[in-house]
């Protein structure tokens, strides 16, 4: 895209976005990504850029007495986040300045998102900063270097453009890491995540594509870390 990189046109996208198609994935995996947390009963979550609220719906149901609150720069985003899980503290913020008191929470996310920041850094400086001593952190971020991404040179012979949102980065599992490590976490774990094998539609039993979902599949079991479509990082504070 070619707007000017503002908080308010970024704003402006991001609404515009929630208003049509949205921005979600299956259900399973985000329990996929609270298994990975791990978290304990009774403890307080913060999703920042929670888009439609599909990861708070689901800690909320798994998490007995989680505390979960929610954030996002799209006031479009939150009206759809409001509707799948009425229970959640929502605010509007931008999550470079995120309007929460240092040490607040237990767990805090931020599942695809920083990358898309007018500064990531900061970003990830305001996750760690509300984050409790002993939090745990899971944050994604995109692959550089993807099985996606080399397949669709070899076939194609140039690199994919992805303009959906206004601002896309990505950076290899080793740029990410140094990045973190400067912005205070320590990196507990790094998992590779693909397109979710999605058999059949979300809330139904109508089957999807088979093979899409066989490929899915495939990708998701053999597909080595350091090439998955995105990196989800289970962090600490250092």
């Amino acid at each position: 895209m070619t707007k000017e990189l503002t908080t308010g046109n970024i704003k402006e996208d991001y609404n515009r976005i929630y208003e049509t198609s949205g921005i979600r994935t299956n259900s399973a995996y985000y329990r996929w990504l609270i298994k990975l947390l791990n978290p304990q009963k009774g403890g307080s979550l913060l999703d920042v850029s929670c888009g439609e609220g599909i990861f708070l719906k689901e800690f909320a149901r798994r998490i007995k007495g989680a505390r979960v609150y929610g954030l996002d720069i799209s006031d479009k985003a939150l009206i759809r986040s409001r509707n799948n899980v009425d229970s959640a503290g929502l605010v509007n913020a931008d999550g470079q300045f995120v309007p929460f008191k240092d040490e607040e929470f237990d767990y805090i996310t931020c599942l695809g998102s920083l990358e898309h920041y007018l500064d990531p850094e900061k970003g990830m400086r305001e996750l760690c900063r509300v984050g409790k001593e002993g939090a745990m952190f899971c944050i994604v971020l995109p692959n550089s270097v993807s099985v996606d991404f080399l397949l669709h040179v070899v076939k194609y012979g140039a690199k994919p453009v992805d303009d959906f949102q206004i601002i896309e980065r990505t950076a290899t599992r080793e740029e990410w890491s140094a990045l973190l490590e400067k912005n205070g976490f320590k990196i507990v774990k790094v998992y590779g995540s693909n397109l979710w094998p999605e058999l059949f539609q979300e809330g139904s039993f109508k089957v999807k594509s088979l093979g899409k979902y066989f490929r899915r599949k495939l990708v998701k079991t053999f597909c080595p870390v350091n090439l998955a479509r995105e990196f989800v990082f289970i962090c600490r504070k250092k």
